[in-house]
């Protein structure tokens, strides 16, 4: 009976194994997960309610004061507004185009690997030299934009074109990304099932947005979640292109991102009040498009 028992227990065991497996490779994300982004978060909002000194030690219960002066900063309130700018031109933008991009790529031919590396250089490329590239770009006297348009404008010192310069940016640099995802998702996409809905009549718009689209929504989902994280957590162009020169958010403040109004407090200043209250607003916003993006997988998304 004890060898009946002790061999019915194996395959009880194994099957407990394999449910549980996918998550324990999952855990070292998950852990990184905890420590880099649920950990601070959690710590930062804390410390929001507390008075904090310049040596980072809680002096005493703030409760809302800290949110009440950051909430009543013009500067933090232009943020707050070229943050959402920011977002809702460079994410649909640069999806848009890397889309448009992997559906001119989509057929492979003997020259794919070479259009394919070039549309995709902006994900291979860091920030910084990202950042160089359009400083001498947008120069108003030897920059290849002003030259191509005969325009002469300071577009990174102009309260007027500074923001849009950023935006212009940041659009080129997520290109690659998108375009990669875009174009392995059409690549897997079903041959049988877009001549079926040909030999049907569906061509070119009615083709793209009954067919295609529906089949790679799943990435698009992806990418526009990723896409508006980013955005909201983001602030390099501003600090490297502008920031060096008014020492703060660009020309009257056009370009202050809410990460580059938190850098200016907590990182280049020691107003850490403030800073933790801002970044939590940053990431209660950041939160809220995120949970809006969700609401659209039940009715746009397909995963068949």
């Amino acid at each position: 009976m004890g060898k009946k028992r002790k061999i019915a227990s194996k395959p009880v065991g194994k099957r407990i194994f394999r449910t549980v497996e996918p998550y324990l490779y999952l855990l070292p994300a998950f852990a990184l997960l905890f420590l880099f982004t649920f950990y601070p978060f959690v710590k930062n909002t804390v410390l929001s309610f507390f008075t904090v000194n310049k040596f980072r030690e809680i002096k005493e219960f703030a409760g809302l004061a800290n949110y009440v002066r950051v909430l009543t900063d013009e500067t933090f309130l232009q943020a707050i507004k070229n943050t959402l700018i920011f977002v809702v031109t460079t994410v649909p933008v640069s999806i848009v185009i890397g889309l448009g991009l992997a559906l001119l790529a989509k057929k492979r031919r003997k020259t794919s690997s070479v259009y394919e590396a070039m549309y995709a250089l902006s994900m291979a490329i860091s920030v910084s030299v990202v950042a160089m590239i359009f400083q001498f770009a947008f120069n108003p006297s030897m920059g290849i934009i002003n030259k191509a348009t005969g325009l002469n404008i300071s577009w990174l010192t102009d309260p007027r074109t500074a923001l849009l310069a950023i935006i212009f940016i940041q659009i080129w640099a997520n290109i690659g990304y998108n375009f990669i995802f875009l174009l392995s998702a059409l690549r897997g996409m079903s041959e049988e099932i877009i001549e079926s809905a040909k030999v049907d009549g569906a061509t070119g718009i009615r083709l793209l947005t009954k067919i295609i689209l529906p089949m790679i929504s799943p990435t698009l989902l992806f990418l526009l979640m990723k896409d508006i994280a980013y955005a909201m957590t983001t602030c390099s162009f501003t600090l490297i292109l502008t920031y060096p020169i008014f020492h703060n958010g660009g020309p009257n403040g056009t370009t202050e991102m809410i990460m580059s109004y938190v850098y200016g407090k907590g990182i280049a200043g020691t107003n850490y009040n403030a800073a933790f209250a801002a970044t939590t607003v940053g990431f209660v916003l950041a939160g809220i498009m995120m949970l809006l993006s969700l609401a659209l997988e039940k009715r746009k998304v397909n995963y068949q």
